[in-house]
This record gives C-alpha cells, structure tokens and sequence, in this order.
C-alpha cells in the first residue's frame, strides 16, 4: 500500500494557501471599514465646526464636501460587496481543500490500521508456531 503523508503534506499546504488569501480578503475589508469610519468621523468633525462657526460660504463648501465623502462611502460600500463575494468563494475553496486534506487523512489512516492488523496477525501466527514447535519438542522429549 503506498503511503499517502506527502500528499496529505501537499493538501495541507494548499489548504493554507487558501487559508491565506481568505486571511487577506479579511484584512481588506478591514481596511474598507477603517477607511469608512474615517471619512464618517470627518465628516462629523466638520460638520461639527461648521454648526460652531459656519458661514454662508461655507454651509455652500460643506456640500459640496459633504456629496463627495457619501460618493466615497459609497465606493467603499461597493467594493466591500465585491469582497464578500471573493470571500464567501474562498471559504468554499478553503472548505472544499480541507476536507480534500481530511478524506486522505482518513484513507492513510485507515491503510496503517490495516498494516497494524496484518502485521498484528503475523505475530501471532509466529508467536502460535513457536508455541507449538515448543509443545511438539516437549512431547518429544517426553517420549
């Protein structure tokens, strides 16, 4: 039977290839929060000042400002569902190399349980015949 730990090697190295690019994706949506709760927490501060000290003028500005940093959010917005959608694909990926890893793991396992069992069974048929060589020169002898 041919043993299968270089591929389950393999399998698991592929598995945490997958394991990392999902990490990755993660780590950009991530990003994507941060950047929108950044733009959210400037617009806030300015409009906070502009309640404080606006004027005319710049009530005309903060809208302007305003469209723009919604737009932003926006994009945001959109390429945050362009990643879950990555992500969602790659925990299929990831799952699928997994259990990929874990049916080879348990064919392997499986071959060692049966090598066990017959190397289990050729002992005792050596043990059984030593037995029986000895009780054979004991009748012998006793004979």
């Amino acid at each position: 039977m041919a043993n299968l730990l270089s591929l389950i090697k393999l399998r698991k190295h592929n598995v945490d290839e997958k394991q990392k690019v999902l990490a990755q994706l993660y780590r950009e949506v991530e990003t994507i929060e941060r950047s929108k709760n950044t733009l959210i927490e400037r617009l806030r501060n300015e409009r906070s000042v502009l309640d404080k000290h606006g004027t005319i003028e710049m009530y005309a500005y903060f809208g302007r400002f305003s469209q723009n940093i919604h737009r932003m959010i926006e994009r945001l917005n959109l390429e945050r569902q362009k990643l879950e959608t990555r992500i969602s694909i790659a925990q299929d990926d990831v799952r699928e190399a997994f259990a990929n890893m874990k049916r080879i793991q348990i064919v392997q396992r499986e071959r060692e349980k049966a090598e066990r069992k017959k190397a289990d069974a050729k002992e005792v048929r050596e043990f059984d015949e030593i037995g029986i060589d000895a009780f054979r020169r004991n009748e012998e002898e006793q004979n």
